[in-house]
C-alpha cells in the first residue's frame, strides 16, 4: 500500500470550531479553544500519524474584519496557509446562517484554487443538519461536504478516512513521535491566555498577549514558570488583576492545573500583568510577542 502524506488547512470565520476539531483529531489539546472570537492567532500544526500515512492539519486564525495590524496578520496567515495546502476544509457553524465572514472565508478558499471541502460543524446543536448546511453549499463550488460535531467527535472517522484517500503519495514530513510543531513556551503562554479569555470581560480578549519570561525545572517534580500578561490600558490591567488580586489568582490556579496535567508534576506559576499601549499595531511588539509576518 502506498504511503500518503499531505497538508490540510482548516479555514473559516472565528468560533466555528476549527481548534476544537484539531484537538479532537489529535486526541490531545494542542490549540486553545474558547467561545471568544479570534482565540487562535497563529498557524498551529497538528500531525495525525498512521502506518499508511501522515495527515498534517494546519489550524488557522478565523477570517474577520481586521481593525489593527495583528488582525491583518491573522487574516494573512490564514490566506497564505490555505495556498500551501493539498486540501482545504472550510469549517462552518451550521447552527447559524452564513454571515459576511463566512463569505470572506469562502472567497479565500476559491481564490486559493486548492480543492476545498465544506465541513458543517456543530451538528449536535441543530435538529436538521442538512438544512443547516444547505445555505453554505451555495457559497462556492465545493468538491465534497461533510456534517460533523467536533465537540462530540461525531462523523470524524469517515472524514479522516476519506481525506487520507485523496492525499498525495509521499514520505513522512515529521517524526512519528511529533504531534505538533509548537514550542513549549508557546503552549504555556496559550494556556494562560485561554484562561484570561474565559474569565475576563468582553473588552479584554482582543488586547491580551502572554510572554513566558522564564521556565525552569527546579526539581524533578517542580517546574517554575514566570509569565507576563500584556494588555493595552490601565483599566484592562485592573480587570485582569481584580479586587485584591482575586482575578489574577483565579487565572493562575486554572492555568496551573492545566500545566500540571501537561507536565505531570507540580508547577509554580508566577504571573505578572503589564500595560503596553497599542501593541497590536506595533511591528516590533508583534514580533516580540510571537506574531511574526508569515512567509510569503
Amino acid at each position: 500500500m502506498a504511503y500518503k502524506a499531505g497538508f490540510v488547512a482548516l479555514v473559516g470565520r472565528p468560533n466555528v470550531g476549527k481548534s476544537t476539531l484539531l484537538n479532537a483529531l489529535l486526541g490531545r489539546k494542542v490549540a486553545i479553544a474558547t467561545p471568544k472570537p479570534q482565540t487562535t492567532r497563529n498557524r498551529i500544526v497538528g500531525i495525525v500519524h498512521r502506518p499508511d500515512g501522515q495527515l498534517i492539519l494546519l489550524d488557522t486564525p478565523g477570517i474577520h474584519r481586521a481593525q489593527h495590524k495583528l488582525g491583518q496578520r491573522m487574516n494573512q496567515t490564514a490566506r497564505l496557509t490555505a495556498r500551501e495546502a493539498d486540501l482545504i476544509w472550510h469549517i462552518v457553524d451550521i447552527s447559524r446562517p452564513p454571515n459576511e465572514e463566512d463569505r470572506w472565508a469562502a472567497s479565500l478558499c476559491r481564490q486559493s484554487q486548492i480543492p476545498t471541502w465544506l465541513i458543517g460543524n456543530k451538528s449536535d446543536l441543530v435538529a436538521d443538519a442538512a438544512a443547516g448546511l444547505a445555505p453554505y453549499q451555495e457559497l462556492m463550488g465545493y468538491q465534497a461536504h461533510w456534517i460533523i460535531s467536533a465537540a462530540h467527535e461525531l462523523g470524524l472517522t469517515d472524514l479522516v478516512e476519506r481525506t487520507f484517500e485523496v492525499l498525495p503519495e509521499g514520505v513522512p514530513y515529521y517524526p512519528e513521535d511529533m504531534v505538533t510543531d509548537q514550542s513549549e513556551d508557546f503552549y504555556v503562554s496559550e494556556v494562560i491566555r485561554e484562561h484570561v479569555l474565559e474569565l475576563t470581560r468582553e473588552e479584554i480578549p482582543y488586547s491580551v498577549a502572554v510572554v513566558v519570561e522564564e521556565r525552569t525545572l527546579r526539581r524533578p517534580d517542580l517546574t517554575y514558570i514566570r509569565a507576563t500578561i500584556y494588555v493595552e490600558r490601565d483599566g484592562q490591567k485592573a480587570i485582569v488583576i481584580g479586587d485584591g488580586g482575586r482575578m489574577l489568582k483565579q487565572i493562575g490556579e486554572r492555568a496551573r492545573q492545566d500545566l500540571e496535567e501537561y507536565y505531570r508534576h507540580r508547577v509554580f506559576l508566577d504571573l505578572w500583568v503589564k500595560v503596553r499601549e497599542k501593541w497590536r499595531n506595533e511591528e516590533s511588539w508583534l514580533r516580540r510577542l510571537g506574531y511574526r509576518e508569515p512567509d510569503k
